[in-house]
């Protein structure tokens, strides 16, 4: 059936490959959707959302809401329910719909669907989404921001985002594995059936960097829970040699990791966020989604896990791109950060005295 469909889209010159779709339910490279908070302007009772894409990185309000199946996260997921038998999908998450919440797995949450070319990878911070039967958006996902980030991947790449599902230890609550992929994609059997690492594992981080359908590079990072370590500040901002801003949910029971600085990198915890037309504190922002400080390293970053110690024991990722037009949008949005503390004074203050004392003592 599928063959049937492609060649009578070749016919009439459509594009019938899976792939993430758009404001206007057309195909493109890649999304990020930013669902705002409820009870903000514009937010129209949290079911608004900011909208990027590959042709246009600046925020535009979508016109429809999150709720809408032919726009953007509601056009992507709404290709799975077609239960195409030969294409392979993957619903997975920590706190999916009609399941019990999982702590001891990872804190990771996402979509996956594929033929035998092409097909997309949602990643997201929303609780019990997307349900198994048919689109829809939970009220557990509307009073606090989340963010959805979708690309478009050829479907050579699945084994390497199947050896990135291990590491994060992701929960599937819907699946459809097709024979021809299991035996393509063998690892993809281990993601279904809940398989980790194997007990002699050393390596406990893995970096994959993968291009979408139209070539854009896409670095993607995973920790497994034995890693210990925060994947922003211990990981991703150590392989891509950039300090970060994260925003992430700091509202749980546990302690925050708070903004860290060092002499190599520096990871800042957000505490305002703005957008056009609208400025929130972090608190109402359930989403995860950081970005570099510098244009030399134009990085943003849409993921899945917090900066909590909570966190450092559970497994976790997030995808990156690096573009200079995407990275001005997410700067921009910085409003405020955490400083960090560096003796009980301030950083900022700290390298305002090693900057004069350099002053005096070089003479630069």
């Amino acid at each position: 059936m599928l063959k049937w469909i492609l060649f009578l889209c070749f016919l009439v010159q459509i594009d019938c490959r899976i792939g993430c779709k758009g404001l206007t339910g057309s195909k493109v490279d890649w999304f990020i959707v930013y669902k705002l908070p409820a009870g903000e302007k514009n937010a129209n009772q949290g079911k608004a959302f900011l909208y990027v894409d590959s042709k246009n990185p600046q925020w535009a309000l979508s016109k429809k809401d999150i709720e809408d199946d032919s726009v953007a996260v509601g056009a992507t997921v709404k290709q799975i329910y077609k239960r195409e038998p030969t294409a392979f999908h993957l619903m997975y998450s920590d706190d999916g719909p009609n399941t019990k919440a999982d702590s001891y797995r990872g804190h990771s949450k996402g979509v996956l669907l594929f033929d035998s070319s092409t097909g997309f990878w949602l990643v997201h911070s929303a609780p019990n989404f997307p349900p198994t039967a048919s689109y829809a958006y939970p009220a557990s996902g509307v009073k606090f921001a989340q963010t959805f980030m979708c690309v478009s991947i050829n479907t050579n790449d699945l084994g390497n985002i199947g050896d990135q599902l291990r590491f994060i230890q992701a929960t599937p609550f819907d699946q459809n594995l097709p024979a021809k992929f299991a035996t393509r994609f063998p690892v993809l059997r281990n993601v279904v059936a809940k398989q980790s690492l194997p007990q002699s594992a050393t390596v406990f981080t893995s970096v994959k960097h993968m291009k979408t359908v139209d070539g854009v590079v896409i670095h993607s990072f995973a920790k497994h829970k034995k890693f210990q370590k925060d994947l922003w500040h211990d990981l991703v901002a150590p392989e891509m040699g950039t300090n970060l801003a994260v925003q992430s949910w700091l509202n749980g029971g546990a302690a925050d990791l708070h903004s860290v600085c060092t002499s190599q990198y520096s990871v800042y915890d957000m505490k305002t966020v703005t957008v056009p037309d609208l400025t929130f504190n972090s608190s109402k922002d359930h989403s995860k989604w950081a970005v570099s400080d510098t244009e030399r390293v134009p990085l943003v970053c849409v993921g899945d896990i917090n900066r909590q110690k909570s966190q450092l024991s559970r497994g976790g990722g997030t995808l990156c791109i690096q573009s200079v037009p995407l990275w001005k949008t997410y700067r921009s949005t910085v409003s405020v950060v955490e400083p960090c503390k560096t003796n009980g004074i301030d950083h900022w203050i700290y390298f305002l005295v090693i900057l004069v004392t350099s002053f005096f003592i070089l003479g630069i």
